[in-house]
């Protein structure tokens, strides 16, 4: 039913146009807008005009043709009440507070406006019975009891609709059994109201009779409104999704109170749903658990990265088989990197030492200084396992940086090429840079000083120190961080500590202190390690950094 979307952001002078067919997912920092924009696709969708947005710019539909139009229409009438006229198109669908909303439409206006190709009207007034959007209001709303109805006419919400309609029902309790190990079940007793139960035990027979049998079967069942947040909001998902013949289906956050498995298990059920029925499927989600439950149930997922620094947005489309790679590889699954793209930006570090180290220096910035980027902080296995993770991170549209210790200036030939294509220089300036890293290599080698030990400023002459900051400044700008005085176990040398590797982590730790009210509680000052990792921030903070791809 749709097409395409487009997007508009301040750091783009001309729109995304993003593919709508399948299943799409808005992923980012928080106040990226990913929640914004499902509610102004759906307000511009519903409207017969076009209202204010700030990220949502339009939408093309996919138009049907001729014959499967008559036929969606055929299907429609299955919904219609016996006093219907026949020149009357009768629309309806379940929303997403669970009841019937519904409209009489003229036929003979329907098909000339259909001809017209209309999409305003269209949208607004037939094809949005086909679209849904449920947030985190509504999903538990969705398994509140519900008033039966006249159980032998029409049914008036979505439990009298699963209670009526068997393989309806077994198709959903199927899928609640595979996520919770338990039974979905309708139960009719509670005078004219109907409820959802979850049974331990699979319903017989004759579940929707009043025999003592079905009487005892509800009663030891347990109602869903005393079950967890998890369960509720799976379920409600789940039955608004399968309960309609939705081909745009808009969930914010579907991953909310939901574990990690059964995020994945949702994800890849409604990417399922959505390939069975040729429709779009679009999600704004932090969870990497989702997304992988999505890409692993269809080959037609693309990920929209959205961020929100310096009053400035930007939007990019991430490439399919590129993210499906990435998730492939062991280091990245066990690096937890995939959850970058769910934050402001990451830092990658030589090893879990360093990662541990920079953390902890991150966090205690962020104690008392509101306002700071969420970054994660992961580790590679060694320094050039770093641009493996770096680069395919900043094609994905996450600022991604590098915190190295000074032996980068040994990386030379292929492997310094390496680390300028990671961290997006320019190619013009790969030539003089790799002269450059040479020559200052040299200038340590022929002066003796041992750069992990002495860091720059063992260099006896000022020229070279400059030239080493100089190269190591243009670094910083493309999001490559040297520790200037040699390696991990340079920084906060006040403290004493003198360990080495994973024991100098240990103790470093244990000199920083746990306990913020005490007088030995190490906090931030403006130089060594902590202007370090302001540094970092300023990179990530910025709108306009070096070092991302093309249209980051």
């Amino acid at each position: 039913m749709i097409e395409s979307i487009s997007l508009k952001f301040t750091k783009r002078t001309d729109p995304l146009v993003v593919p709508a067919r399948g299943v799409t997912i808005f992923v980012g920092p928080n106040n990226s807008g990913k929640s914004l924009l499902l509610r102004e696709f759906e307000s511009a969708f519903m409207s017969n005009g076009t209202s204010e947005t700030k990220i949502f710019g339009d939408y093309e539909l996919q138009w049907p043709e001729e014959a499967q139009f008559r036929s969606d229409i055929e299907k429609l009438k299955e919904k219609a009440p016996s006093d219907v006229q026949l020149e009357s198109i009768y629309v309806g669908r379940f929303n997403s507070s669970g009841s019937f909303d519904a409209q009489k439409l003229d036929r003979e206006a329907l098909f000339n406006i259909f001809k017209q190709r209309n999409k305003r009207w269209m949208a607004s007034q037939f094809f949005r019975f086909f679209q849904i959007r449920l947030d985190g209001r509504t999903r538990f709303d969705l398994t509140n009891d519900r008033p039966s109805g006249d159980l032998a006419g029409a049914p008036v919400n979505l439990f009298a609709h699963i209670f009526q309609d068997d393989t309806l029902r077994q198709e959903i309790r199927e899928i609640v059994f595979d996520a919770f190990g338990v039974y979905l079940v309708i139960d009719p007793l509670n005078g004219g109201n109907l409820r959802i139960r979850l049974s331990q035990n699979p319903p017989a027979d004759d579940e929707q009779s009043l025999a003592k049998s079905a009487r005892d079967f509800h009663q030891a069942a347990t109602h869903i409104k005393d079950a967890s947040d998890g369960v509720q909001a799976f379920v409600g998902i789940l039955i608004a999704v399968l309960s309609g013949d939705f081909r745009s289906i808009l969930v914010d956050e579907p991953e909310a109170f939901l574990h990690p498995p059964l995020a994945r298990k949702l994800g890849y059920q409604l990417a399922a749903t959505t390939t069975k029925r040729s429709g779009s499927f679009m999600a704004s989600t932090h969870s990497a658990d989702f997304l992988l439950g999505c890409l692993q149930a269809s080959s037609q997922v693309r990920v929209v990265r959205l961020e929100y620094s310096n009053g400035k947005s930007n939007g990019q489309l991430v490439d399919s088989d590129a993210l499906r790679k990435f998730f492939k590889a062991p280091l990245i699954r066990s690096a937890n990197v995939i959850s970058g793209l769910f934050h402001d930006g990451v830092v990658v570090t030589e090893s879990d030492n360093d990662r541990a180290f920079y953390s902890e220096i991150y966090y205690r910035l962020t104690e008392n200084e509101p306002g700071f980027p969420s970054l994660l902080f992961v580790n590679a296995q060694n320094k050039q396992t770093i641009r493996d993770i770096i680069g395919p991170l900043r094609a994905f549209g996450v600022p991604a940086a590098a915190l190295v210790d000074i032996d980068i200036l040994k990386d030379g030939g292929s492997t310094w090429t390496g680390w300028l294509k990671a961290a997006n220089f320019p190619s013009a300036m790969t030539g003089s840079l790799g002269v450059l890293r040479g020559d200052l290599h040299k200038r340590f080698i022929d002066a003796n000083v041992d750069m992990k030990l002495k860091g720059v400023d063992g260099l006896p002459v000022q020229g070279d120190k400059d030239a080493v900051n100089e190269l190591f400044d243009t670094l910083d700008q493309f999001g490559v961080f040297v520790t200037r005085d040699g390696e991990l176990e340079s920084w906060l040398r006040p403290l004493g500590v003198t360990s080495r590797k994973a024991e100098w982590t240990v103790e470093m730790l244990q000199k920083l202190g746990d306990d913020p009210g005490a007088s030995e509680y190490v906090r931030p000052s403006n130089d060594d390690v902590w202007e370090f990792m302001q540094r970092i921030v300023a990179w990530v903070r910025n709108a306009d950094r070096k070092g991302m791809s093309v249209g980051s």
